[in-house]
């Protein structure tokens, strides 16, 4: 995976965040600083949860739940934990609501937020944070423990009603496999976004005692020959997949997580639903928040280089400042192949579930395959039998349900 840029927007980019890190001390994501995986996950959480929760509130659900199953906090530098998934998770919750109170929607939901975590110094600073909850329009509990051995409590706090869980651990050992989430996945009105912690299964997924935790995550020991790590990653990412959606009875859909300043996989955010339009918005939200990953690469790079060489060897003009460029994926061509290959079998409806099946079998983003069809209906290539998508500027393709959808064909 990765982003599609010209070297020249690259290079500027480059000097506009020289000139963020020096001059502007006030940065909002100062909290961040060495820890720029967590920004990364932070801005899909927080992305893809407004969307979730305003769509699910305009629908026929009055409750909606939140569960954080490794809330910590850890690492926060913000006394008002805006920098965690607990501040990010209820400031969301909270600007939902007033927003889903007020015309053009104005209903009155009821949102629910349930933080587990298990060390006693951080369940102490958690419990005293929501005893003094800044938001107390969100109705807030939290328990003190493992959340594998609090299952049946936490399904019962669930009530049957839409919950969104976050499973965000430490670890990998028997904390993230289908076996030990089954209790949850079983529950019909949920979504799960779970951090496969890709860098320590890697690591230990040869060793023979570690059969029965691999196992747990891919319902096998997985095998290796001579693979490339890609292909490590993908076969491995593969096989977890397809084990939690055995058991969930849904679609899943990742997103890579590298570690900072190193083009390395960090580890997976795996996300689960039962939902067409959950993949698509997932993949919206995915695609924004690999903007802030690399970028946050230049950052870390940019400041290794600050830390070895004074600020005026970089920007008095006697040296030129040297940093690795990330490496870019152009993506149109797999998504042209991709689109090409399905439409060889016939005219193609492309409503919701289409275009779900579209983003989760493949590691492509909504732009990618919009790019990819509109070279190949200017190329002559293709066509849409519905509509004049001369007319459209971007988005040729508009996934909509049955029927309203548009079918594309080959010339």
């Amino acid at each position: 995976m990765g982003y599609d840029a010209s070297t020249s927007n690259v290079e500027n980019e480059i000097a506009l965040i020289s000139r963020i890190i020096i001059m502007n001390k006030d940065d909002m994501r100062k909290n961040y600083i060495g820890r720029e995986q967590a920004l990364v996950k932070h801005t899909i959480l927080k992305t893809y949860l407004q969307r979730l929760f305003m769509i699910i509130g305009q629908g026929k659900a009055d409750v909606i739940n939140y569960v954080d199953c490794f809330s910590g906090p850890w690492e926060a530098e913000d006394e008002k934990l805006e920098d965690t998934s607990i501040g990010i998770s209820l400031r969301i919750m909270s600007e939902c609501k007033k927003s889903l109170n007020i015309a053009p929607f104005k209903r009155d939901i009821k949102f629910r937020a349930l933080y587990i975590e298990k060390n006693p110094k951080a369940f102490a600073k958690l419990k005293t944070f929501l005893s003094n909850n800044p938001y107390p329009e969100i109705e807030t509990q939290c328990l003190h423990g493992d959340y594998t051995e609090l299952l049946p409590e936490i399904v019962d706090w669930c009530k049957g009603q839409f919950t969104f869980f976050f499973v965000d651990p430490k670890g990998w050992q028997k904390v993230v496999g289908a076996k030990t989430m089954q209790p949850l996945l079983e529950l019909n009105k949920s979504e799960f976004l779970i951090n496969m912690m890709y860098g320590f299964i890697n690591r230990f997924v040869k060793l023979e005692h570690h059969a029965d935790d691999m196992i747990e995550l891919f319902a096998e020991v997985p095998t290796f020959t001579n693979e490339t790590p890609e292909e490590r990653r993908r076969h491995l990412l593969s096989l977890y997949r397809q084990n939690i959606k055995k058991n969930f009875g849904g679609r899943t859909s990742f997103v890579a997580v590298e570690k900072p300043g190193v083009e390395r996989v960090h580890y997976f955010l795996v996300y689960l639903t039962r939902s067409s339009i959950g993949i698509k918005v997932f993949k919206e939200a995915a695609e924004k928040m690999e903007d802030v990953q690399r970028i946050s690469q230049y950052k870390v790079k940019l400041r290794k280089q600050l830390a070895k060489s004074p600020i005026d060897d970089l920007f008095g003009g006697q040296a030129e400042m040297q940093i690795d460029k990330l490496e870019c994926k152009d993506n149109k061509l797999e998504a042209r192949e991709y689109i090409l290959n399905k439409l060889s079998k016939g005219a193609l409806k492309i409503d919701y579930d289409i275009w779900a099946d579209w983003l989760e079998e493949s590691d492509l983003y909504p732009s990618d395959f919009q790019v990819a069809i509109k070279e190949l209906y200017k190329e002559g290539l293709v066509e849409n039998l519905d509509y004049n998508v001369g007319k459209r500027r971007t988005k040729l393709i508009h996934p909509d349900w049955p029927n309203k959808s548009e079918r594309w064909k080959l010339v």
